[in-house]
């Protein structure tokens, strides 16, 4: 068998090469798009505002606030409303109070308490009205990913007769850990984590997972690239509720749901 002989100076070059190229991916997909959104809302915030916020006293700044609060407060209760008229399970999502919950016709049917939250840094910058108009919802979901299936199935074996029904024993489910992606057509993205670190499943189910969000991922912002039209820059949310209310509010819910989210 031969020897393969490497010198420094390849080594050095190949990990330039891969410096480089993890550099021009975040300058294209985390620089760029950051970047041109900031200066989006920029310029949307300070022509609602008038540029006159700074010059206002600190009793007026708070009072104003307040009143963007409730107006928050009410676009959510209106969406809730719009919602109540449907024939379909939502998804409610409320970042104030740490809970998720699904709803039909207004009425509660599941609800869980969110452990974690995280929230990316340009949603957290976005002024009240443009949350309420774009990102509260309700917003319906247009593609996922998820690690576990939608709609499991069970194949079984029809018995020959009766004594060999009695032998069979019902196999246990499979146990599979629980992480889901929902995407909108705003660009944003929520997902849905169990908050156990340790992992029911397979690592190799978890990891199949992360590729395909990665992909998913890279992908939007390939075509971001090539359309002057379209946003690079993803909106983000991740919640992290325990593994079974994580499972049963996933598979209670319809496919392509509203969500109406809560700041």
């Amino acid at each position: 068998m031969k020897n393969i002989n490497i010198s420094k100076k390849t080594i050095v070059v190949f990990l330039v090469i891969q410096v480089a190229i993890a550099l021009l991916a975040f300058i294209l997909f985390g620089l760029i798009p950051a970047h041109s959104e900031a200066g989006k809302i920029s310029a949307i915030a300070e022509l609602k505002s008038g540029g006159t916020d700074k010059e206002l006293p600190k009793e007026t700044l708070n009072l104003i606030k307040e009143v963007r609060a409730s107006e928050h407060h009410e676009a959510y209760l209106r969406s809730t409303l719009k919602l109540s008229r449907t024939d379909s399970i939502a998804l409610f999502i409320d970042l104030n109070d740490s809970l998720a919950f699904l709803s039909l016709k207004g009425v509660y049917l599941f609800q869980s308490k969110i452990s974690k939250i995280k929230i990316n840094k340009g949603l957290k910058k976005l002024p009240y009205f443009l949350r309420d108009s774009l990102y509260s919802g309700p917003i319906q979901v247009i593609e996922e990913i998820s690690s576990i299936e939608k709609f499991p199935i069970v194949v079984k074996k029809a018995p020959k007769d009766t004594a060999e029904a009695n032998q069979s024993a019902p196999a246990l489910p499979i146990q599979n850990d629980v992480y889901v992606m929902f995407s909108f057509s705003n660009n944003m993205v929520i997902e849905i984590d169990q908050e156990e670190d340790e992992l029911a499943g397979t690592r190799r189910a978890y990891r199949q997972y992360k590729r395909q969000y990665r992909r998913w991922f890279l992908s939007e912002n390939i075509s971001a690239l090539f359309d002057p039209d379209r946003s690079g820059y993803i909106y983000h949310i991740t919640i992290e509720l325990p593994r079974e209310d994580a499972r049963s509010i996933y598979r209670a819910l319809p496919l392509k749901p509203f969500v109406v989210v809560r700041y």
